[in-house]
């Protein structure tokens, strides 16, 4: 008995964690959509450390990357939530939890990136200071990687209907690649930086991902049909078929 009603609570706070998840992703797409059209541009003169002072001192830098924040963190907390589903496991492997920590590593970034206006004057007079040494770190290195996790997670799930589906893989896809790019380069060169727009697609696939899994039905998201489901587990290539038109 005790058994029947452990596994009871588990089937029931699986679900439960995955609408969380779903929710998360559905947010936190949205929040980092939005984050880019908010994000000061900044002046086109002078080298890149001026072009940079010209966006920290913009009063729209503390709104645009508190809401790039929110976006961040609801990513991490929807990879987090879903890690708690078996099959969702099982169909992207050691990527969801890769995955997962580079967006919990984001978070922390964002914060970096969000104060790093405090040290306007520093970098004014040409100087540098540890948190803006953390801030490069974090738009070359840290953002990259998570737009790379993006555009895996894009192209693992939408092949096993893990995460979005086949239809929605390439907004993850080109969306995740131009976010790398364009982060990894922009201190460097303006070469990719017209790629930050098309970034934002990653946040329609995120948005567009949350929603596809709300509206699946847990049976095939469990890979199971729900006739499969009351009378035995089906076989791996029906389960297959079924799946291609979750």
């Amino acid at each position: 008995m005790t058994t029947l009603r452990n596994s009871h609570t588990a089937a029931t706070a699986t679900p439960r964690l995955n609408r969380l998840g779903f929710v998360s992703l559905i947010v936190g797409g949205a929040a980092f959509f939005a984050s880019g059209p908010l994000h000061p541009t900044g002046s086109d003169e002078g080298d890149k450390t001026e072009q940079l002072h010209s966006m920290l001192v913009d009063t729209a830098w503390y709104p645009a990357h508190l809401v790039a924040l929110l976006g961040f963190a609801c990513v991490a907390a929807g990879l987090l939530a879903l890690g708690h589903d078996q099959t969702i496991r099982d169909r992207l492997g050691r990527l969801l939890p890769i995955s997962a920590t580079v967006a919990v590593v984001a978070v922390l970034g964002a914060v970096i990136h969000l104060f790093a206006a405090t040290q306007a004057a520093a970098i004014e007079h040409g100087g540098t200071t540890p948190l803006v040494a953390a801030f490069m770190g974090v738009e070359t290195i840290v953002n990259p990687a998570w737009g790379l996790s993006v555009a895996a997670l894009a192209v693992a799930g939408g092949r096993t209907r893990a995460l979005g589906n086949r239809i929605v893989l390439p907004l993850g896809l080109l969306g995740g690649l131009a976010f790398a790019l364009a982060t990894a380069t922009i201190a460097f060169i303006d070469t990719f930086d017209p790629l930050f727009p098309v970034a934002g697609l990653a946040g329609i696939w995120l948005v567009a991902t949350g929603v596809i899994g709300l509206t699946r039905r847990p049976a095939l998201v469990a890979g199971q049909s729900p006739r499969a489901s009351a009378h035995g587990a089906m076989s791996a290539p029906e389960a297959s078929r079924r799946g291609l038109w979750s």
